[in-house]
């Protein structure tokens, strides 16, 4: 079992993400923002849902910004920008679907936002 909550981890210099599960079915990562952070928004070419555990802010997605406090979550659809702006110290849980992608299927990341390797 995991707690996101217990997971994340902060850094004042910017976000960061720890990934917890990785399959080719799913990737689980949890984020630590603290107040003023952002993920830009982004795209890949998975479902995205991301869930606030904790924290207030916006969700920055194809539809534009969107008010979030914890408990709220949204879906995104594959190729839909995605991202978040924290007001206060947010945990973000993200369920990337599918998960692992290799070779040519991979596009191109921004190693600022690529998970760190589960410990």
């Amino acid at each position: 079992m995991f707690d996101a909550l217990k997971e994340a981890e902060f850094s004042p210099d910017r976000p960061v993400s720890k990934l917890l599960y990785d399959s080719d079915a799913m990737r689980v990562v949890v984020f630590g923002l603290l107040a003023g952070q952002e993920i830009p928004p982004h795209t890949a070419p998975s479902r995205v849902v991301l869930h606030m555990v904790q924290g207030k802010g916006a969700f920055l997605t194809g539809s534009g910004e969107q008010a979030a406090r914890a408990g709220a979550f949204v879906i995104t659809e594959p190729n839909e920008p995605h991202g978040l702006k924290a007001d206060e110290k947010t945990v973000l849980l993200a369920v990337i679907a599918p998960g692992r992608k290799t070779g040519r299927d991979c596009p191109r990341r921004d190693p600022r936002w690529e998970p760190s390797p589960a410990t």
